[in-house]
C-alpha cells in the first residue's frame, strides 16, 4: 500500500491529511506529531472561539519576502475554500462584521472534534510522541526516522511542523532544520503577532488600561505602518491587536518607535481649539479636572507629566498656548521608543520561514522531489483576523491534494 506521511499535526497537517485521504482513498495516510496530541493550537485560537478564516483574504493581509508568489497562491485560496472545507466536514461557519469567520457554535473545541472525526472516518492514522529527526530520500520515496529510533517508509512526505511561535528562545523548531537538510533555505525568523516592549517610565502607572487608538510604527523618521483598534497598555509596553499587527513589520535592528493617537477621530487643530475653550470656560479649575472627559484619566495625567504640566498644582487658566499645544500633540501622538518585542514565547506566529521560491504552485518542493511543505513553516505570516489559519488550512489542502494525486498516479503506473 502506498503511504503518505504528514509530519506535524497542527491545522495545516490535519487539513493536508484529510485532503490526501480524500484525493486517494487507497493510500495509507499517517500523521506524525511530536506532542501528546494533535491540534493543540487550534483550541486556543480566537480566544477559544476559533477564528478560522476571513472573508477578506488579500495579499496585503500577509507578510512575505515573495509577495508576487504569495498572490498566486492566494488566487487559488479564496475565502470560500475554508468555508467549503469545513462545511464538507459538517461544520458550518458564519462571519462577523469585520469578515472574521467562526464556527456557528463559537467553540474551538468543536472545530477540533470535527477534524478528528474526519481523520477517523478516512482511516488516517495519528501517531503522537513522534519527533522526526531525519528525512532521507530513497528510490521512489523516503525513509523517515524519529528520535526514538522508529523508522517509517513513505512514498510522499508533507512537512507541516509549524514555526517557532510559542516556543522558548532556546528551543529549536525542528521543521526548519529538516527542510534545510533537504536543500531548502529559510528567510530570517522573527516573532510576530506579539506585544511590543518599551522602556517608557510612564507606562508603569498605565498597566491594564485598554483604549481605542490609532497606532503608527516608525523607524527613524520613516513611517513603516499604521493601524487602529483596542490597545492594551502594560508596564513593559503595549499589547492588543494594534501592537501585535505592528510587530510583524519589525525586522532585526533598532531605531523603531511608536506613536499612539488617543483621539483618532479628532484632528490636531480641533483638539487644540477644544483645550483652549476648556481653559477659557474653566479657568479656576485645577488642570486635573478641567480636561476630564476627553481620554481616560490616568492616561491624561501621564501625558501631562510627560509635557511638564502638573495636574495637581496648576489651574487651567494659567496654561499657556504653548503648553496646550504640547498637550494636544501628546494626546494625538504619544511617543514610545521601542526596545523590541517579547519574543517567540509570546508570539502567535513566526515571521519568515522556508522561501516560497523553493516550492511550486502545488507546494511541492523544488529541492526534493516527493516532498511538500505547508503552513507556518513557509515564509507567509498573516495579520490578526483568521488570516494565518486560512493559510494553514488552504496550504495544507493544496499540498495534501497534490501528494494524493502523485501517489495515485504512481500506483497506476505500477
Amino acid at each position: 500500500m502506498k503511504q503518505i506521511l504528514v509530519i506535524g499535526g497542527g491545522a495545516a497537517g490535519i487539513a493536508a491529511a484529510i485532503a490526501a485521504a480524500d484525493t486517494d482513498p487507497a493510500a495509507r495516510v499517517v500523521i506524525l506529531e511530536q506532542q501528546d496530541r494533535i491540534g493543540k493550537k487550534i483550541l486556543v485560537s480566537g480566544n477559544g472561539r476559533c477564528n478560522l478564516g476571513n472573508r477578506n483574504i488579500a495579499p496585503d493581509c500577509y507578510h512575505t519576502e515573495e509577495p508576487e508568489l504569495l498572490k498566486g497562491y492566494l488566487d487559488k485560496m479564496p475565502p470560500e475554500m475554508t468555508v467549503d472545507f469545513f462545511q464538507g466536514l459538517g461544520l458550518y461557519c458564519t462571519a462577523d462584521e469585520a469578515g472574521r469567520l467562526y464556527p456557528y457554535c463559537r467553540q474551538a473545541a468543536m472545530v477540533l472534534d470535527v477534524l478528528l472525526l474526519a481523520l477517523r472516518r478516512r482511516g488516517v492514522e495519528v501517531l503522537c510522541g513522534q519527533t522526526v529527526t531525519e528525512i532521507t530520500p530513497k528510490k521512489g520515496g523516503f525513509q523517515v526516522r524519529t528520535a526514538s529510533g522508529i523508522s517509517h517508509r513513505a512514498d510522499r512526505v508533507i512537512l507541516t511542523t509549524g514555526g517557532k511561535a510559542a516556543l522558548k528562545e532556546e528551543q529549536e523548531a525542528g521543521g526548519y532544520t529538516l527542510a534545510r537538510r533537504l536543500g531548502h533555505h529559510s528567510t530570517p525568523l522573527r516573532p510576530c503577532l506579539c506585544p511590543i516592549v518599551s522602556g517608557h517610565k510612564g507606562l508603569k502607572s498605565l498597566k491594564g488600561i485598554r483604549c481605542s487608538c490609532g497606532v503608527t510604527l516608525f523607524r527613524g523618521e520613516k513611517q513603516i505602518a499604521h493601524t487602529a483598534g483596542e490597545l492594551q497598555l502594560t508596564d513593559y509596553g503595549i499589547s492588543g491587536i494594534p501592537a501585535m499587527e505592528l510587530s510583524c513589520y519589525m525586522t532585526e535592528g533598532n531605531g523603531y518607535s511608536v506613536e499612539v493617537d488617543f483621539l483618532p477621530d479628532w484632528g490636531l487643530r480641533e483638539l487644540k481649539e477644544l483645550l483652549r475653550q476648556r481653559r477659557e470656560t474653566l479657568p479656576d479649575e485645577p488642570v486635573e479636572t478641567a480636561f476630564l472627559g476627553l481620554i481616560q484619566k490616568r492616561i491624561l495625567f501621564a501625558l501631562m507629566k510627560d509635557c511638564g504640566i502638573s495636574p495637581l498644582s496648576k489651574e487651567a487658566g494659567t496654561l499657556t498656548d504653548g503648553e496646550l499645544e504640547t498637550l494636544a500633540k501628546a494626546i494625538k501622538g504619544w511617543q514610545l521608543y521601542v526596545e523590541g518585542v517579547l519574543g517567540f514565547g509570546q508570539a502567535q506566529v513566526t515571521g519568515g520561514g522556508i522561501s516560497l521560491e523553493d516550492v511550486d504552485e502545488n507546494l511541492a518542493s523544488k529541492c526534493c522531489p516527493g516532498l511538500y511543505l505547508a503552513g507556518e513553516l513557509l515564509d507567509v505570516t498573516g495579520t490578526c483576523g483568521g488570516f494565518n489559519l486560512h493559510w494553514a488550512w488552504c496550504s495544507g489542502i493544496l499540498a495534501g491534494r497534490a501528494a494524493g494525486r502523485a501517489v495515485a498516479k504512481k500506483q497506476q503506473l505500477q
